[in-house]
């Protein structure tokens, strides 16, 4: 009995020691943790075991990697005594090992925890962005390699098996069967944002216009005309008889400063007669005079400026039932998104620009980036976040640089697809819990690393994702803490 006692005793001081030494907070007090764990694992043996032996001892070729308990329990007892002239004495020997553990971050994670193909990479897909793949998936197959692809990712880790094309054709640290993996955004629960109005998408016609300073002035001007009427009366180049008046000069006026003139206006002057005025001054017949008076107008424009504006689509904050779909120039203004079913489609040939946002995806709603669309898109930073979207200052520092997030209530969607070129800059991290994504194409960054966390991630085509991390650049949510490994050896 004393013997089960204190040796299942000294494996659980074993195993605490070694949890200890592998923490850098406790490192310094392991052999304290290991005699408090063997303390609270006797009770029969508590008055005459040893105080535990707690020391660190090499393992397996490593150095100081395992700590190893000791101990004894020894009493007087009358049968035995009688025979051996001595106590009876029992001894425990347990030997835990330990190892660091790594902590590893990923552009690409794959959540799903048990489909085959979780990351397919196919085609002639270039994936050198030295940022990390992960799948969390335990299938023997979590990690598939079709075709003839370019890859470079740096390290890849999976809960499950990782291709054999990996290992034989890139530089790229395999690590499969791992334990510990996880979803770094798993604990995130979909915000609400505040105000929260339903909306629509509307493209507002361009329109043309022109401003300046302006400044006006009018002269009388009177010309005279022969003949028996004023159909087929001739002007005449010089007058001076009866009914004669002279030209009559005015003046310009104070300049009219940055008003609007009529479209397309330049500097210079702009010269305009009003309807004429016929009066018989003399004569009869066909020989009657005639005297015309116009008013000449003058206008001077100075400082113009024409600005034209496309048919645009301008957005903000509030709920989309059905999604939408870019059929014209579209700005979305800060603030969060929620795309309530339906599907968010950027359209080719529609350039879609919008600073500080979030997009949140509910109901099977999914997003679909087409090929030639130029998007340039950054997700809200938690002050845009609280300011603008309404959260708190803790739901925002959770959800900032987030630019996709798929609510886990949806049922999730197949259909979502980014399909990008050079002109498609995506900063900020894209969540889908519940939905696999394609991508083919390109995009970029131009602040931080592009992050895509889906239920299942396909890599296909003519992908091309080298730009997916500016250079010396990595993102901060990991897919493994670094949690040690820790086992019983002896």
């Amino acid at each position: 009995m004393w013997k089960r006692e204190i040796q299942y005793a000294a494996d659980q001081a074993a195993l605490a020691g070694a949890w200890a030494r592998s923490n850098e907070d406790t490192r310094q007090v392991y052999a304290n943790r290991a005699r408090q764990e063997f303390a609270s694992n006797v009770s029969t043996t508590t008055e005459i075991d040893s105080t535990p032996n707690v020391s660190l001892a090499n393992y397996n070729g490593g150095n100081q990697n395992s700590v190893v308990v000791t101990v004894s329990a020894s009493r007087t007892l009358p049968f035995s005594n009688f025979l051996t002239g001595r106590a009876a004495t029992v001894t425990a020997y347990s030997q835990a090992s330990f190892t660091d553990g790594t902590s590893y971050t990923a552009c690409l994670i794959a959540v799903d925890d048990d489909d085959s193909g979780a990351i397919t990479i196919g085609g002639n897909a270039t994936m050198t962005a030295a940022c990390g793949m992960a799948a969390l998936s335990n299938s023997p197959s979590a990690v598939v390699i079709n075709g003839n692809p370019t890859v470079d990712p740096g390290w890849v880790v999976s809960a499950g098996g990782i291709d054999d094309w990996l290992s034989t054709n890139t530089d790229a640290e395999i690590h499969e069967y791992m334990d510990g993996l996880s979803d770094p955004f798993a604990s995130l629960t979909t915000p609400t944002p505040s105000p929260n109005p339903a909306q629509t998408y509307q493209c507002i016609a361009g329109s043309t216009t022109t401003t300046g300073d302006k400044r006006v002035r009018t002269d009388t001007v009177y010309t005279y005309w022969k003949g028996s009427n004023t159909n087929n009366a001739v002007q005449q180049s010089s007058y001076t008889g009866a009914g004669y008046m002279a030209d009559v000069t005015g003046s310009y006026g104070a300049w009219t400063t940055n008003t609007t003139l009529p479209t397309n206006s330049t500097d210079g002057v702009v010269t305009s007669d009003s309807a004429p005025t016929w009066t018989q001054v003399s004569g009869s017949g066909s020989n009657k005079i005639y005297r015309k008076q116009v008013y000449r107008t003058y206008t001077e424009y100075d400082n113009t400026v024409t600005v034209t504006t496309n048919t645009q689509a301008t957005l903000s904050q509030g709920t989309y039932v059905g999604g939408f779909q870019t059929s014209c120039t579209t700005v979305l203004n800060p603030g969060i998104y929620v795309i309530d079913g339906g599907r968010l489609k950027f359209v080719a040939q529609h350039q879609v620009t919008g600073s500080g946002v979030m997009f949140i995806l509910k109901n099977g709603a999914y997003i679909d980036i087409a090929g030639g669309a130029d998007i340039n898109l950054t997700a809200a930073t938690a002050a845009q976040l609280s300011q603008v979207g309404g959260l708190s200052s803790t739901e925002a520092q959770k959800f900032a640089g987030m630019l996709v997030f798929e609510d886990r209530a949806s049922q999730g969607s197949k259909k979502s697809s980014i399909n990008g070129n050079s002109n498609t800059v995506l900063n900020g991290k894209v969540y889908l819990p519940k939905s696999g994504l394609t991508f083919s194409g390109t995009a970029s960054v131009t602040s931080s690393c592009l992050l895509i966390a889906a239920a299942t991630i396909t890599l296909q085509g003519t992908t091309n994702m080298s730009s997916f991390c500016p250079d010396g650049m990595t993102n901060d949510d990991e897919v493994s803490s670094g949690q040690a490994t820790i086992k019983l050896v002896a």
